[in-house]
């Protein structure tokens, strides 16, 4: 995610959540693990998705008031993106879509795991 600056992948919580739905459809269970969890927001966001997927659930628009209140509870002490955070982070779940290419070393890792994925399927 892009507010995640170890991962250097710039993709859209909206992008984990459809990798989630795809791997949902190809195996009878599996485990969900994460790492980082830098950004409060982000995590909170993304992990909420990531179980809604799971269950099937769609996501509202906006937050409910007290998911809101919530987040805006949240600090992130000595980061600049927690002096001022967008307001999106307080008020949705879903990330506005990132077009945009695809980074070259991020498509080689993704041909890589396509042409394993043709032994499974």
């Amino acid at each position: 995610m892009t507010e995640d600056t170890m991962s250097r992948l710039t993709l859209s919580n909206n992008a984990h959540w459809a990798i989630v739905d795809a791997l949902n459809g190809m195996a009878p269970r599996y485990l969900v693990l994460g790492g980082g969890g830098y950004n409060p927001w982000s995590v909170g966001r993304l992990w909420t998705g990531v179980w809604g997927t799971l269950l099937g659930e769609s996501f509202p628009d906006r937050l409910p008031a007290d998911a809101e209140a919530v987040m805006r509870e949240l600090v992130w002490p000595g980061r600049a993106a927690g002096k001022n955070p967008p307001e999106h982070w307080f008020t949705t779940l879903c990330d506005e879509p990132r077009e945009g290419a695809i980074k070259a070393d991020v498509k080689g890792r993704l041909d890589k795991l396509c042409d394993r994925m043709k032994d499974w399927v």
